[in-house]
């Protein structure tokens, strides 16, 4: 996700330069340089279509506009500041472009704020328009829903399917338990603080954290508590979307349950083993950030996500280090274990394949200017992730990262996908007044193609902050569940 766009009013029209020749010989100047400029970024063996105008205003500062088709950002303005131009060389704020005069190119590279973690070069050129590629509709059959049941408030993380029953928390912080065929409410229990992460039921138990700092167990009968335990020292506090200090942290850890633990990741940077009978601490891991996706548990090892950039993997029984591994970027998702790989997403742009037993990097699936955030479900050999700005849905072979299909669904994808046989379900969301205008929908794509078979959109109106279905979806007898 792009984290702020300088909005400004933009021009009427964009001034036209003459054709380059020599820069003069008084040496260059904003205005040799004004102009829309068009080509290529490119990375790790892969390129994407970029396209810069540079205008000069009568206040001697140049304004950038920027064209990113890979995330259908159009003509938006992303930086205003004086020049410095030092021989054939002009910076304007993070950007600097370096002119070839016998070429008639501009070169640089992308300001870490649009790519972290690695230098994406750009090479440019003069055009008269910018060429786009016209966005394929999303055409889709309509669905209708079974049931919908209004509890008030927002609900971030998504449902949980078990035994008939669908389980969800709100930002209310009140646990609802609804009937699955009907959506009728069998009872309600009231936490703390704002739950923003997904129920995990084992047996007659349900198990979830709270922002409040508790994690609690309670029945699946009649929502009565039979414990909680404090996991964080403080409550957590999660800023807005619109606060410069905004870590988008919509979501908490779930809780894992394996080999008669519970796994959990927390906001203040721990991974810790708990008794599921009575919640007693086992064992904890303290990393350098927040832990914000549940782990993964498989042959022994515990493998989690920090907002410190990095994916470890603990030996289950005593929380040991056996490896980590740099993504340069945080890390919000939770992996997916299939044949002895992780299949992991980063903040770095990168979807990455590592090696189980070892972390060694086997393959990286670069997402296009796009914070890759969903958690990945994986069948057959293929997993299906989500995805921020790319505002796509990704099929990839899990044993070489290929690309198996790839579906603009027109919004933030951040949860993970429910998959069947046929089916890959996904939610959609976004918020007011951001530069793309995205769709809070629920989409059923076909799993061999990726094409949508239907689509439930929400009708968002005059909305205001976000909305939309932006957790994971659940699917049980016969149903998909979001919210």
């Amino acid at each position: 996700m792009i984290r702020r766009l300088l909005v400004l009013t933009a021009l009427a029209a964009m001034p036209l330069a003459p054709a380059f020749g020599q820069a003069p010989a008084a040496g260059l100047s904003a205005t040799d340089l004004s102009g829309t400029w068009a080509g290529w970024v490119s990375h790790n063996g892969d390129s994407t279509a970029f396209a810069v105008a540079l205008l000069p205003d009568d206040s001697g500062r140049v304004l950038i506009h920027a064209w990113i088709p890979a995330i259908h950002l159009l003509d938006i303005p992303v930086a205003r500041a004086i020049p410095e131009i030092e021989g054939h060389a002009m910076r304007v704020g993070a950007f600097r472009f370096v002119y070839d005069s016998s070429a008639g190119t501009l070169a640089g590279t992308v300001p870490s704020s649009l790519v972290p973690v690695y230098a994406v070069p750009f090479t440019l050129r003069r055009t008269n328009r910018v060429s786009v590629p016209e966005r394929r509709p999303l055409e889709a059959r309509e669905g209708k829903p079974v049931w919908i049941s209004h509890v008030g408030t927002a609900l971030w993380a998504g449902p949980t399917f078990a035994d008939g029953m669908v389980y969800v928390g709100g930002e209310d912080g009140r646990l609802h338990a609804l009937d699955a065929t009907s959506g009728k409410t069998r009872w309600v229990f009231k936490a703390g603080g704002a739950i923003r992460t997904r129920p995990t039921v084992a047996g007659d138990a349900v198990f979830f954290q709270a922002d409040d700092g508790f994690l609690y167990r309670l029945s699946t009968v009649d929502g009565k508590q039979r414990w909680r335990v404090r996991v964080t020292e403080a409550p957590i506090e999660r800023l807005p979307f619109d606060n410069p200090k905004s870590r988008y942290d919509r979501f908490g850890s779930d809780a894992t349950l394996a080999g008669g633990r519970l796994y959990l990741g927390t906001h203040d940077g721990k991974v810790l083993a708990l008794d599921t009978a009575n919640g007693d601490r086992i064992w904890e891991f303290a990393t350098s950030g927040a832990v914000l996706s549940a782990p993964r548990v498989g042959h022994g090892v515990v493998y989690a996500g920090s907002f410190d950039d990095r994916v470890y993997a603990l030996a289950d029984s005593t929380g040991a280090l056996l490896w980590q591994y740099d993504t340069g970027a945080p890390v919000v998702s939770t992996p997916a274990l299939d044949e002895g790989r992780l299949v992991i997403g980063s903040r770095s742009y990168d979807l990455l394949g590592l090696d189980a037993q070892s972390g060694a990097r086997i393959w990286t699936r670069y997402i296009w200017f796009s914070w890759v955030e969903s958690s990945a479900t994986v069948r057959d050999g293929v997993a299906y992730v989500g995805s921020s700005d790319a505002a796509a849905v990704y099929a990839v072979e899990t044993s070489t990262g290929k690309p198996v299909w790839e579906t603009d669904v027109y919004g933030w994808s951040w949860g993970q996908p429910a998959v069947t046989d046929r089916r890959v379900y996904v939610g959609t969301s976004g918020t007011a007044g951001y530069p793309v205008a995205h769709r809070g929908a629920v989409l059923a794509l076909d799993r061999a193609t990726g094409e949508p078979v239907w689509q439930y959109v929400l009708a968002t109106g005059e909305a205001t902050g976000a909305y939309g279905f932006p957790g994971s979806t659940a699917v049980g007898a016969g149903m998909v569940f979001a919210s």
